[in-house]
């Protein structure tokens, strides 16, 4: 038998199976009155997809786009009218990946302004939630049920073909930040609960 030898080592990607779309957002703080706020989008409600939602500066990652921080940066200069200038990246977050259909890398930033010139097309109004608001505050957490069935063109004779109708698989977590009369819920929440996380442990 031969000697064996392992493999060199080597950087693990993700092997996907899921046609998802590539998304960026970023986290905005900014400063008022000398306490930190999160920035929030409401989408506006002639949109096609989530009309009315909240949400964070970004978008689909484009092909012009370098990275996908790059991306969420050209993002938040067309929402949000902000300069590069004015835009200071802590880093990273986790990754998203949705069963919505997209798969999302958010990244903080501090804003050093609230001058905003808001992009109407896509934005109705814009909001701000203090970071103490969010301390010792936990979200709520509801849970929405997965299925699957097959597509059109599925070939026959595979035991995934036999299924009549949708076949239950799995759930999923949705999490509610509830502050005054606004929603905040599923993926900005999640990135949100991530950011809050990551943030307070690089601050100990």
């Amino acid at each position: 038998m031969d000697e064996f030898k392992p493999w060199p080592e080597r950087i693990v990607r993700q092997n996907p199976c899921m046609n998802t779309v590539l998304c960026a957002v970023l986290v905005p703080i900014v400063r008022i009155d000398g306490e930190e706020h999160v920035v929030f989008e409401v989408r506006s409600s002639k949109l096609s997809w989530q009309p009315g939602d909240i949400c964070f500066p970004g978008g689909v990652i484009e092909q012009r786009d370098a990275s996908p921080l790059e991306a969420a940066l050209r993002e938040t200069q067309e929402e949000l009218g902000v300069g590069l200038p004015h835009i200071r990246v802590w880093g990273p977050l986790d990754y998203v990946e949705s069963p919505v259909g997209v798969k999302i890398y958010p990244f903080a930033a501090q804003l050093d302004t609230t001058n905003f010139v808001v992009s109407r097309g896509e934005i109705d109004h814009l909001f701000t939630v203090p970071l103490a608001w969010f301390s010792g505050r936990k979200p709520e957490v509801a849970q929405v049920e997965l299925a699957t069935r097959p597509g059109p063109g599925f070939p026959a004779g595979l035991p995934v073909s036999g299924q009549a109708g949708w076949k239950k698989r799995s759930t999923y977590n949705v999490l509610f930040y509830y502050y005054k009369e606004y929603k905040i819920w599923g993926i900005t929440a999640q990135i949100l609960d991530n950011f809050l996380g990551i943030r307070a442990i690089i601050n100990t």
